[in-house]
Formats: structure tokens, C-alpha cells, sequence
């Protein structure tokens, strides 16, 4: 009869595994530049059917791939807080949560808990996930206000007032 590997096993291929995505998604991911917002629908929280390209408007958008299970995520989450706060006058900010495990009630419990305002969608098909090559998460991605991805990377640009215009 084969042997069923222990909790404790899986949990750690589960982590080797998770941490040689994280790796190689930093690797391709960093600073990446070029490429295009991708007009996708998703869904809000609520529900509700949301354009990825008409909330930008006439703002940059910082896009913010996350799940409510992911450790790196958590701690990304206030530096994402932060800058939206911040430049909320200046960048429309955009979290996108995805690996289907979080559910809407779910997602709605961690935004209360952690004070969090900014825009949240929801990627239950992993379309935006795709469209944005996202084999990791957190992924944090600015767009300017003409869709040119301007920034890639794990965590938010040290310096985003580098990348605004005026």
C-alpha cells in the first residue's frame, strides 16, 4: 500500500515549491518595464462586473496581485496601504486577489480587520493572472495613465514619485 506523506511533508514541499515560484517570478518580474494594461473584467468584492482599463481613467494604477493566505502578501499589505494614502490624489491602487481560495466574505474580513480602502477585485479565473504572466504573489505593477507598464516587482517601488509625471 503506498505510504501518504504526513502533514508536515506537504507543508514543506508545499513551501519548497512556493518558494522556488517566489523565485523565479522575482527573477523574470523584477523591474520589468514595457508591455500594456490588458482590459480585462472582473469582479469586485461586491459582486459587481469591473473594466481593469477604466479605472485608471486618467491616473497611473498600481495593481496589486495578493491572496489573504499568502505570508509575503501581509507584509507587503501596509507598504501597498501606505502608498495608497499617500498618492491618493496620484495613483488609482488596484488589488487583485487570486489562487481562488479566498472567498468574497473572506477577502471583505481581511479588508476590515486591516483598515484597507483601496479598489479590490477578484481574479476567479485567473485571467488577470495570465494576462500579466503572475507566477507568484505579491506582484505589484504600475501602469501610467496611456497603459505602458512602467514598474514590476515584489514589492512597491522605494521611490513612486520617480515614476509620476507632474
Amino acid at each position: 500500500m503506498a505510504r501518504r506523506g504526513t502533514l508536515r511533508e506537504k507543508i514543506s514541499l508545499f513551501t519548497v515549491i512556493l518558494i522556488m515560484s517566489i523565485t523565479s517570478s522575482f527573477l523574470y518580474a523584477a523591474h520589468t518595464r514595457g508591455g500594456n494594461l490588458v482590459e480585462l473584467t472582473l469582479v469586485d468584492v461586491d459582486g459587481k462586473k469591473v473594466r481593469l482599463d477604466q479605472l485608471a481613467g486618467d491616473q497611473p494604477l498600481l495593481l496589486y496581485f495578493w491572496a489573504t493566505w499568502c505570508k509575503p502578501c501581509r507584509k507587503t499589505q501596509p507598504k501597498v496601504s501606505a502608498l495608497a494614502k499617500k498618492y491618493k490624489d496620484k495613483v488609482k491602487v488596484v488589488g487583485i486577489n487570486v489562487g481562488g481560495l479566498d472567498s468574497p466574505k473572506d477577502i471583505k474580513k481581511y479588508l476590515s480587520r486591516n483598515r484597507i480602502t483601496y479598489t479590490m477585485l477578484i481574479d476567479h479565473n485567473d485571467e488577470a493572472v495570465k494576462a500579466y504572466s503572475v507566477s507568484a504573489i505579491p506582484v505589484i505593477i504600475l501602469v501610467d495613465e496611456t497603459g505602458k507598464i512602467l514598474f514590476r516587482d515584489n514589492e512597491p517601488p522605494a521611490n513612486l514619485e520617480k515614476f509620476l509625471s507632474g
